[in-house]
């Protein structure tokens, strides 16, 4: 037990639920208090985290270290191409697999059936699963559960009823790090310190405090925990008060405590209670910190500012300002029109402002529907409520008191489930996620979501196929997933409602003035404040994820639930007396549908809710978080803090890529996000306001219901296609109707569709009108930035771009009026003018302009009168942007001195086809950058025009040889049908793609009867024509940006169907154990039948373990390891880690009542989808490069005071800064391309993909042996090794692994196909092959060559290897002459040696002979003596027989000289055999030569010739390897300078 319970154990004592507030003062020990005034002088003297001091305090400091800069060394805007790299973990380190392969779940999903149980009250069975989870999987447990899993125990232990687990809260503290090696943070002692005095134990809560206190936190930071609401540290407040009147020992430490409390109240007079001054003060400062960052400068503009904070200028107010607001809009009967203007009231009625009415915007959830509906009930009978309510909902409302009691009794259901788990599992798995949200709630939104889905179902009808008819109804997997979707974030939005904190308020809003003010665009300050943020709040955040089978059930439970309960009226005739009466019938059925050779499960409404959709469709239900904001949006100083005021959401919006979100994490925490977020930071910043002279055009534009200026007509006035006649006999004719048919209701159904959207879009202007707007933004994937906002931004189409300008003004000077007119042509179509012919076409249309502003729609022309003149701005290609500016230019002009104008209108700058010109700058590509702007020209290169004209010349061409497709569209093709292919080409489009481009913009031709120009039934097959041409034509401008995206493809190819290393030799033992398994098993089993007997059991299971325990979880393993899993990976320009998403998710099958439903599992580890990372990676890639670029321009100008907005590749500032923005921009972009980006990609690919292999299908070049071995030689067989066999067995295993990978990647990468086929059943490829002869080695196909002439003797000891990859051919002819060099050494070194020995055995010979005659000589000696008389040595002959020992004296000398001169023999010939070895070399290391599809493609044509021609002397056999992940050299560069992009005028114009 920890020192710290053993101190609140004795200073509390056993009558601890006794104790309150106002009991008094127990002792501490005197440890205690001599630790808590050693932490008074040292961790409450620390600096505070987001209080006013010292973060201007910090901004002091480091702008006076880098002399006012906003950069510095060690905070570079780019990433480092050398920096180490974030990693992917593979799939053999994923420590959780194992547990998702046995249960289905991750342990995430997990640990949310915990946090489910502890706020169900289930405390007992969380504690049981977190135990049960920490010793099934420690260290899977130890990565996951981190401290925010132990803080949620805690708080549930002390939140518990009926009664807090005081004493299990403190247990599981001592434990949290003890057993789990987890340290606790401030959130820990905050919970504790909350509940504890909550709980009236007010000493363990002052321990706690003084524990905290020597951990190093502070008082501040707990104050901004979110784990305490306002009313927790209203307590901690009261109890410090009460420790500071009984004047105790621990009087300093509650002085302390009400200090920080003082402190933290003091940010929140911005989000005062009653808001009457918040938002006026909000606007003053950050005015006055405005005008610090721009300089003195704009020091004259504070004047004007102050005004326009309650008033734009006047030259926005029409005549009829004062009765603008109260102007009533005629809004679509739409159910979600209604939702969003209820969620509008507020601005209009509340008296609250800036902070205070962004919080209660903010934090409208479902309540403000469930009460209307109940209001609905309860005034059924009132006449006023029924003329203001629609008829769909007064019906819907009926279902709610039913579907309540439906969902009460499920949820009590699920209670009982607890008492005895096993009885029911399926409820179950859910019942703890139903619980957690009241049953009114609940139905509320089951109701208002199964509306909505089956709303927007209708003009996506689908087709059975089994009666060809049309079925308008809705997927049931796509509402029950919409339901559950919809529940969890509703039990999201509960959860933070319970944790309102003021004081994190405070903060946020202290945070968001810092960067209102550009201080955090010191990249100093921010990432200081950043660390700060990650200590407070820790790493990471608690994650709520929900299993697919739980999501699944619960959506359907509860449509189930609706089906039942719904009922609507419905009039039938009784046959029998004829009389009329009304019966309650279901509102909702639910059947089947084949669809796309598939069986889906539908839900189908009845006739009357079909009727009623059409009229009072239910779109969309706007919330409140889809709503701009009031005020600036808190900035993102890590992944998940930014944005809105009250929620953390990630900065990245993503769905299901838990790779993404891993990698965005650890980027974050390891600060390399601070120039992505600041770029967020700046686009937020930017303040906006509605346009009020174009919303008085709008409004009665809108109100006459005729369509102008792309607002749909109020009524689809298009008459329907009539049945023809010959319908039934003419197949044409039948076609073609239904084609229109079918064309004539999309457009009905489109056309409601966008009235609607037009309307979400005027209704929230019009709540806007009297209030600025903030857009805070996030990014996807791959690093573009978007505002959250949906519906109204200024990324929407024409009419939300007129409704909107620029909150503050600045004076549009000389030069500002000179863009003012550049920008009013572009609008109008004449963008790719000179700029000296686009003010000429505004001069001669000045006349037009001034009339446009005067009245920008006439009376007689919004009501149909005869010969009504027509407004010029409605002709222009985006005219209400193009009425805005002529409100402005008029105005401008008609000021005192139209250079001092106060302009707030956003002027634009786009680039010419922003991929190309991306494409271009990395190629060094001459030509294209020629025809996108990049360098200096006299006039604007249209590249648009320049393919059209390509293609135009192709169809000519076609059109004299009578192509059908091409004497039709002859002299009919405009820019604008090619103009969104070539756009997207760049971006990936795929040739149906662009088919289905081309075919719409043709329907869009028309005659001057206003007849379609090309037959319904022609237009795709001339489309798919025009996408051809278009293909070719930019093949042949941009053939650099061509060989660059044709490097990415394959680079991502060879990506995506790679593995790791550690991957592949698993995959390898798993194949090799379950070979030898099955092998063993085989053997057993025959031993078994010839002793008639039978295996049992044991010895199965002992030979093959995957059939026993376990065996599934290692089969699924097996079946993972067994697929490409690696997805491309690349870092952009600016630290963001980008992985895209492209998998293929595995199917599950959930039993529910409605039907079995199969769904996607997002959680399992999934391959790659091969096909789609490789056709998506050169889009995405470039996308991340314009991205980069965005943000850069956009802090740089904000940085320069510049008000800044973007969409992607159009940037937005005043007239006045156009200038300055402009060298921005070109600036940023030649910083961005001079880093070498092709190489540093290349260069990352090299070193996150080190370890990495790639089957591929290869020809390996092998020399064959010469004549002049022997047969005898040749025939013999070698023994192998046991090594060795397993080697080959590997080799072979390799083998059929890498052909396995390539077919599922579905790779055809064949080497010799068609022309030159290996296949030696095609005679004729056989003989086109002669003289190749066909044999076969090992099973592998065998392409054997005869010896050619080039073949020589060369030096091996000098010898260089040629590169197979850089020359294929010499190092083929290479490893010829160093077989046959090899060959003829071992030829010459075998007769030289052979002559050695043979002069060796004649020389021993010899000598043996020459000892012999001496001692025969010797002998004969002898005899001759012994008959003279002499006395004779004795000598062993036949006659006589020598005594031993004379014969042993004599023999012995000689075999003594024999052994003497055989070894000198021996020496010789080993000295002699030893020089022949050095003289030839025999032994070479020959690297295998591979010929892959991967080979430079010149290579490879004379490879074929090669072996067509055979001019090489060896063998080609093909084989499957496992080679090394590497990447093609890049292409070519062109030559021109980047830096060129400077003098270029039309680069952006």
């Amino acid at each position: 037990m920890s020192q710290l319970l053993l101190r609140a154990v004795r200073s509390f004592g056993s009558a601890a639920h006794r104790c309150t507030l106002r009991q008094p003062h127990m002792p501490i020990i005197a440890r205690s208090s001599r630790r808590l005034s050693q932490l008074q002088l040292a961790d409450l003297s620390q600096t505070r985290l987001f209080t006013d001091k010292p973060t201007l305090r910090q901004a002091q400091v480091a702008m006076a270290k880098r002399d006012n800069s906003y950069l510095d060394e060690e905070s570079p805007m780019l990433m480092n191409p050398d920096d180490e790299l974030i990693a992917v973990d593979g799939l053999e380190e994923s420590k959780g697999l194992s547990h998702y392969l046995q249960t289905g779940r991750t342990l995430t999903e997990q640990l949310s059936v915990l946090y489910a149980c502890l706020s169900n009250g289930n405390i007992d069975t969380a504690q049981r699963m977190f135990t049960g989870l920490f010793r099934l999987y420690p260290e899977a447990m130890k990565e996951i559960a981190d401290v925010s899993v132990h803080n949620e125990i805690i708080g549930g232990m002390l939140s518990a009823k009926p009664r807090a687990l005081t004493t299990n809260a403190l247990m599981w503290y001592d434990k949290m790090e003890k057993q789990y090696g987890i340290k606790p943070n401030v959130n820990t002692f905050a919970i504790m310190i909350g509940g504890f005095i909550n709980c009236r134990m007010r000493n363990v809560a002052i321990v706690l405090m003084q524990e905290m206190l020597r951990r190093g936190f502070s008082f501040h930071s707990m104050l901004l925990s979110s784990y305490l609401n306002d009313g927790d540290i209203e307590n901690i407040k009261k109890l410090a008060q009460m420790i500071t009147s009984e004047n105790s020992e621990n009087s300093n430490l509650a002085a302390k405590l009400l200090q920080a409390v003082n402190e933290a109240e003091e940010n929140l007079a911005e989000v005062s209670s009653d808001g009457s001054t918040g938002f006026s003060r909000y606007l003053s400062d950050s005015s006055s910190s405005l005008d610090t960052v721009e300089g003195a400068n704009r020091a004259e503009l504070s004047e004007v500012e102050s005004v326009e904070n309650t008033n734009i200028s006047d030259a926005k107010t029409i005549s009829k300002t004062d009765t603008l607001k109260e102007t009533e809009l005629i809004s679509t009967r739409v159910t979600g029109i209604d939702q969003l203007k209820e969620t509008l009231k507020t601005l209009y009625d509340s008296d609250l402002k800036g902070y205070n009415l962004q919080v209660r915007l903010e934090r409208e959830t479902y309540d403000s529907a469930l009460a209307r509906f109940r209001e609905i009930n309860e005034k059924r009978g009132d006449p006023l409520l029924s003329a203001n309510t629609g008829r769909l909902r007064k019906i819907a409302a009926t279902w709610l008191p039913q579907l309540e009691s439906l969902i009460e009794e499920e949820q009590a259901r699920c209670a009982k489930i607890e008492e005895d788990p096993g009885s029911d599992r399926v409820r179950g798995q859910y019942g703890q996620f139903l619980r957690m949200l009241d049953a009114p709630k609940v139905a509320i939104i089951t109701i208002l979501e199964t509306l909505r889905q089956l709303a927007s179902c209708m003009k996506d009808s689908l087709s059975d196929e089994s009666t060809s008819k049309k079925v308008h109804a809705g997927r049931t997997l796509n509402i029950v997933n919409g339901l559950s979707k919809a529940v969890h974030d509703e039990i999201k939005i509960e959860r933070l409602k319970k944790r309102e904190n003021r004081h994190i308020l405070g903060r946020n809003v202290t945070v968001a003035k810092l960067a209102s003010s550009g201080k955090l665009l010191n990249m100093t300050i921010r990432r200081a404040q950043a660390k700060e943020l990650r200590d407070a709040t820790g790493d990471t955040t608690w994650i709520d994820a929900w299993d697919s089978m739980v999501k699944i059930r619960i959506g359907s439970m509860l449509l189930s639930l609706l089906i039942e309960s719904a009922r609507v009226p419905e009039h039938f005739v009784d046959p029998m007396t004829g009389d009329t009466s009304e019966r309650m019938v279901p509102a909702f059925n639910h059947g089947y549908i084949y669809y796309k050779g598939r069986r889906h499960g539908i839900i189908t409404p009845h006739n009357m809710l079909k009727e009623m959709f059409s009229k009072d469709s239910i779109v969309s239900i706007m919330t409140p978080r889809h709503l701009p904001m009031l005020v600036p949006p808190r900035p993102w100083l890590t992944y998940n803090h930014g944005g809105y005021l009250t929620q953390n959401e990630p900065c990245m919006r993503f769905k299901d890529n838990h790779e993404q979100l891993h990698l965005l994490k650890q980027a974050s925490n390891d600060d390399r996000l601070y120039t992505l977020l600041s770029g967020l930071d700046a686009l937020g910043q930017t303040r906006w306001a509605i346009n009020r002279s174009v919303f008085a055009a709008v409004s009665k534009v809108w109100n006459s219901g005729r369509e102008m200026a792309d607002i749909p007509p109020s009524t689809f006035s298009t008459p329907e296609p009539q049945k023809p006649e010959d319908i039934e006999t003419d197949k044409m004719a039948r076609a073609k109707y239904y084609a229109e048919l079918r064309e004539w209701r999309n457009s009905r159904a489109n056309q409601h569709s966008i009235r609607c959207d037009c309307n979400y879009k005027v209704e929230i202007a019009k709540a806007f009108l009297n209030h600025p707007m903030y857009f805070p933004h996030n990014i996807d994937f791959r690093g573009r930035a978007y505002p959250i906002p949906p519906h109204f931004n200024h990324l929407g189409n024409d009419l939300c771009r007129g409704l909107l300008i620029f909150h503050e003004g600045r004076p549009i000077t000389k030069r500002g009026l000179y863009w003012l007119k550049i920008h009013l042509a572009n609008l109008y179509g004449k963008d790719k003018l000179s700029h000296d012919e686009r003010l000429e076409f505004i001069d001669a249309h000045e006349k037009d302009i001034m009339a446009s502003a005067d009245e920008p729609v006439p009376d007689a022309f919004i009501n149909g009168e005869p010969n009504a003149a027509r407004p010029w701005w409605i002709d222009a290609e985006n005219p209400w942007q193009a009425l805005a500016s002529c409100i402005e230019y008029a105005a401008a002009l008609r000021s005192p001195n139209p250079e001092e104008y106060v302009s707030h209108l956003h002027i634009h700058q786009d680039g010419t086809c922003n991929g190309l010109q991306h494409y271009a700058a990395m190629g060094r590509d001459t030509k294209g950058a020629i025809e996108v702007n990049l360098l200096p020209s006299d006039r604007p290169q249209d590249v648009y025009a320049g393919i059209l004209n390509v293609v135009m010349r192709l169809v000519e061409e076609d059109s004299k040889d009578g192509v059908s497709e091409a004497l039709i569209l002859k002299d009919r093709l405009t820019r604008k049908i090619v103009k969104q292919t070539v756009m997207t080409n760049v971006y990936g489009v795929t040739l149906i793609g662009a088919r289905d481009q081309i075919a719409a913009r043709l329907r869009e031709v028309k005659d001057d009867n206003g007849q379609h120009v090309f037959d319904i039934l022609q237009v795709n097959q001339l489309a798919m024509y025009v996408a051809k041409k278009i293909f070719a034509s930019l093949g042949e401008m941009f053939t650099q940006a061509q060989q660059i995206q044709n490097w990415l493809n394959e680079s991502a190819r060879r990506i995506a169907k790679s593995m790791h290393l550690n991957s592949l030799n698993a995959w390898k033992q798993a194949e090799l154990e379950t070979k030898e398994s099955k092998s063993k098993l085989r053997a057993a089993q025959r031993d078994a039948k010839k002793g008639n007997g039978e295996l049992d059991n044991d010895t199965i299971l002992g030979i093959q373990p995957e059939l026993g325990p376990g065996g599934r979880r290692r089969k699924r393993l097996n079946s993972l390891l067994a697929k490409p899993m690696t997805s491309v990976v690349w870092t952009t320009p600016l630290g963001l880690t980008v992985s895209q998403p492209y998998r293929n998710y595995a199917l599950r099958q959930v039993n529910t009542p409605l039907q079995s439903i199969s769904v996607y599992d997002t959680n399992m580890p999934s391959p790659v989808n091969s096909q789609k990372q490789k056709t998506a990676f050169p889009p995405n890639f470039v996308h991340s490069l314009d991205a980069s670029h965005m943000i850069l321009s956009a802090i740089e100008c904000k940085v320069a005071g510049l008000v800044f907005a973007s969409v992607h590749d159009s940037y937005w500032t005043h007239a006045c800064d156009i200038d300055r923005m402009n060298a921005i921009l070109r600036d940023q972009f030649v910083k961005l391309h001079e880093r070498s980006i092709m190489d540093n990609l290349k260069a990352e690919f090299e070193r996150r993909y080190a370890n990495y292999k790639m089957p591929v299908m290869c020809w390996e070049y092998i020399g064959a042996p010469f004549s002049w071995v022997s047969a005898k030689d040749d025939s013999e067989k070698t023994r192998l090794s046991k090594k060795e066999i397993q080697a080959e067995r590997e080799q072979n295993i390799e083998a059929e692994l890498a052909k396995r990978q390539l077919q599922r990647c579905q790779d055809h990468e064949m080497l010799l196909s068609d022309d030159l086929s290996i296949d030696g059943s095609k005679n004729e490829a056989n003989e086109a092959l002669n003289p190749i002869e066909m044999i076969a080695d090992g099973g592998s196909t065998v392409l054997v060559h005869m010896r050619q002439e080039h073949i020589k003797i060369v030096d091996l000891k000098t010898l260089k290897h040629i590169n197979p990859k850089k020359d294929l051919i010499g190092a083929m002819k290479q490893a010829d002459c160093i077989i046959y060099t090899l060959a003829m050494n071992k030829k010459a070194l075998a007769e030289e040696q052979a002559a050695v020995k043979a002069e060796y055995k004649a020389n021993l010979r010899k000598t043996r002979q020459e000892y012999k005659d001496r001692a025969k000589a010797k002998k004969t000696a002898l005899t001759s003596k012994s008959k003279k008389g002499e006395t004779p040595t004795p000598t062993p002959t036949a006659a006589t027989t020598l005594t031993p020992d004379i014969e042993a004296k004599a023999t012995g000398k000689e075999e003594e000289d024999i052994e003497a001169i055989r070894a000198r023999l021996e020496n010789e010939k080993n000295t002699k055999l030893a020089a022949l070895s050095q003289k030839y070399v025999t032994e070479f290391e020959q690297k295998p030569i591979l010929a892959t599809a991967n080979q430079l493609p010149a290579q490879f044509k004379d490879f074929r010739e090669l072996v067509e021609n055979s001019s090489v002397s060896g063998r080609f056999v093909e084989r499957m390897k496992w080679a090394d992940l590497e990447f093609d050299p890049l292409p070519h560069q062109g030559d021109f300078d980047i830096k060129e992009v400077l003098k270029s005028p039309y680069f952006f114009s």
